[in-house]
């Protein structure tokens, strides 16, 4: 009886010590290699200094100063959605710590400007704050992007879903990209999904792959545990939602601590505005000049608008920066309604001409083309003109907002003799199915020569792009270089969703990878340009040609980011091997 209690006490003071985290390198090794066995544990508590009512706002209209880091105090004590150890949770933390470390510590960034938003959502709303990490998954606390299903925001709600909880979309406005208004919907449905299967791991799956497709594994598998439902061996569920929760919950342990594994200390700065109620429609251009702000900023603030201006609703909260608000609400009380918008605005539908609208308005066709850049003389698509108001037209001031017009028109090709859809979608680099989408009603096997099929969507790509393009040469011109990403071609993906994808060009990817045509297979690698990581760019210019190699580090990572060899490397530093270990310091040409 002694014996058994003495092996008793000894595999539990055994237990207790591999319970216990101290560092990077036992965090990867404690990881157990079996696909099917799992266990649950909280997480380590590495930072102990953060105050649990902590408010963003309050801290900064106090103290003028802003607290960087988007971790929890306590960390596993009081969540309800616990930490489960599986392979699929090892590989993703070796993913985000090793090739994808610099793409987690942009979003680490990134995350910095908005978590302390959707955390007090979280709360007001009743669902578990560690929730507050699952965007991660979805965007990387992306606002703005959008996947090539058509799921949008930092939340990624198709448009179905969006609308379901209360999410406009229209024309002038995408609220799946507000980032207030879409957490509050996001918070709801997982709360709606949580009450129907009582589980928070499954809520997520069903998140991500759909409620109805769970209640199928479930009655398909019978069990309610999701980590026994994404077993290998079962296959009903894609593999996409099976690693839906290890990632959601490798990125959660990451980003708590993210100063263990080497990351840099967020360094984006939280989003602090003032709201300002308009009861006329407002030319964002005309804003930012009243207040003395850049136009992208009143972008990042208000991204759920599509074009510059306003809805034309009754009433609309825009956000403003911390401090302008009375600014604006002074200047408003003295400024016309159309010295605030500058431009009529009227609906047209498909197959209207131009003509009759410049007619109407008195002015050129030329002119009206010239200012929404608009190419046929019939409207393609139904859509919303934009016309000069003559008396109070700032041509200055408005310039951008016309280039922006430009933008917002689809791309068309006018049909030849021998052409059809098949033919037409492969010369741009579409599938047919993407190509069908934007031709709604058009039937193919009835085109015409000199009929005009739109080969590009028209605002809202135009929006993603005016914004990806604009944002990335901006940061590359302040930052640094182009450098390269690698994209492995998905079953069903073309040339032109992968252009979307990346906020770049067909005919740029073509050229970057020697491609004669738009034909690629499945399982093909692409090269896509994209700039060069800050972290990296920090690194390599901060230690004045010294680097202290980090966890994950090898030398062929390291010669890549310098821009120079290996064997360079190891000439330098006397190295007579390739063998580098963490805080090792060596010394770059």
């Amino acid at each position: 009886m002694k014996k058994l209690f003495l092996y008793i006490l000894i595999a539990s003071s055994l237990f207790a010590c591999q319970s216990t985290v101290k560092g990077p390198d036992e965090a990867m090794n404690r990881i157990t290699p079996d696909n099917f066995k799992y266990t649950k544990y909280e997480e380590p508590h590495f930072v102990q200094n953060l105050n649990k009512s902590f408010s963003i706002y309050n801290t900064f209209k106090k103290n003028h100063e802003f607290m960087f880091g988007p971790h929890d105090s306590e960390y596993g004590k009081y969540d309800v959605i616990k930490l489960v150890e599986t392979s699929r949770f090892d590989y993703y933390v070796r993913l985000f710590t090793g090739n994808y470390k610099d793409v987690f510590q942009k979003w680490l960034d990134r995350s910095n400007e908005y978590i302390y938003i959707v955390r007090d959502i979280l709360r007001r709303e009743g669902v578990p704050e560690e929730l507050v990490y699952l965007p991660f998954t979805e965007s990387g606390f992306n606002p703005s992007v959008t996947s090539h299903a058509g799921a949008c925001g930092m939340w990624q709600f198709m448009k179905g879903t969006g609308k379901a909880y209360n999410l406009d979309y229209n024309f002038w406005l995408d609220e799946r990209r507000d980032f207030e208004k879409s957490t509050v919907a996001a918070a709801r449905h997982l709360q709606d999904l949580y009450d129907r299967l009582g589980d928070w791991y499954l809520a997520m799956a069903a998140y991500n792959a759909g409620l109805g497709k769970v209640l199928k594994a479930i009655k398909r598998y019978n069990t309610r545990d999701f980590f026994k439902m994404s077993q290998r061996k079962y296959r009903y569920l894609k593999l996409e939602t099976k690693d839906y929760v290890p990632k959601y919950l490798a990125l959660r342990y990451l980003a708590r601590n993210y100063q263990e594994f080497g990351f840099e200390t967020p360094d984006g700065k939280p989003q602090l505005f003032d709201r300002v109620t308009l009861y006329r429609q407002a030319n964002l251009y005309v804003i930012s000049s009243i207040i003395e702000t850049d136009i992208e900023t009143l972008r990042e603030l208000n991204p759920e608008l599509m074009t510059p201006m306003t809805p034309p609703v009754e009433e609309y909260s825009l956000r403003v920066p911390y401090g302008k608000r009375e600014i604006l609400e002074k200047e408003l009380e003295h400024i016309t309604e159309e010295e605030l918008a500058q431009f009529y605005v009227e609906f047209a539908k498909k197959g209207r001409s131009i003509s009759s609208i410049a007619k109407k308005y008195k002015m050129s066709t030329k002119e009206l083309k010239r200012i929404n850049g608009l190419r046929h003389n019939v409207i393609l698509r139904s859509t919303y003109i934009f016309i000069p108001i003559k008396e109070v037209y700032d041509t200055a001031l408005n310039s951008d907002f016309e280039k922006e017009l430009k933008r917002y028109n689809p791309k068309v090709h006018r049909v030849r003799r021998g052409d059809n859809m098949y033919k037409i979608a492969h010369k741009y680099g579409m599938s047919l199915y993407e190509l069908m989408a934007l031709n709604r009603g058009v039937r193919p096997k009835l085109i015409r020569p000199g009929q005009s099929i739109i080969v590009s969507d028209s605002y809202y790509n135009a929006r993603n792009n005016r914004k990806a393009s604009k944002r990335t040469y901006a940061s590359t011109k302040k930052r640094g270089s182009y450098t390269k990403a690698k994209h492995k071609v998905r079953y069903g993906e073309s040339l032109w969703s992968i252009a979307n994808k990346y906020g770049t060009t067909v005919a740029q990817i073509k050229s970057s990878n020697k491609l004669r045509n738009n034909v690629i297979q499945p399982g093909k690698r692409l090269t896509v340009y994209n700039y060069k990581s800050k972290s990296a760019r920090k690194t390599a210019s901060s230690k004045n040609g010294r680097y202290t190699v980090r966890y994950c580090d090898n030398l062929w990572a390291i010669a890549k980011k310098f821009g120079t060899s290996i064997s360079r490397i190891k000439k330098k530093n006397k190295l007579a091997s390739n063998n580098i270990h963490p805080g090792n310091v060596l010394y770059i040409d």
